[in-house]
């Protein structure tokens, strides 16, 4: 009965090593044919899954399949809910008045007048009222 296993752990592992698959073979005690299958295919038997780690000076189960973390899974904003999207809107207009208010307080008390704090507001506006045009022309269901 044949087991799965991550079959890039496992390549990832021997290059590290710097060896060939015909060494990690002699090494684990299996044919060479055994580790190019196990590399190609991610299926192995207890044994040679046992032998592969041990050669490897692995635990048995760190090569198992490989599993999809929630922090490696990115969602497209496309396809999140719309009030998600519409929150993201919302909250960069609110970064943008909290920030941009406290430049311009410190240009204000640090000058007397508003000197440099306009370019960056005016450079954030502008990206703030193109996030919002995206944001309006978006399709019906946002």
């Amino acid at each position: 009965m044949d087991m799965k296993i991550d079959p890039l752990k496992i390549r990832q592992l021997r290059e590290a090593r710097g060896w060939s698959q015909e060494h990690l073979a002699e090494v684990a005690g299996l044919s060479a044919r055994t580790v190019q299958r196990i590399e190609a295919e991610g299926n192995a038997s207890p044994e040679s899954r046992m032998a592969v780690a041990a050669a490897l000076g692995v635990d048995a189960a760190e090569l198992g399949p490989p599993q999809a973390s929630l922090a490696s899974v990115s969602i497209p904003t496309a396809v999140l809910p719309p009030q998600r999207r519409q929150g993201d809107w919302r909250r960069h207009a609110s970064i943008f008045l909290i920030v941009c208010t406290a430049l311009v307080l410190f240009d204000v008390f640090d000058h007397g007048t508003i000197t440099w704090s306009k370019w960056p507001v005016l450079g954030w506006g502008i990206g703030l009222l193109m996030h919002w045009l995206r944001w309006r022309t978006a399709p019906a269901g946002r």
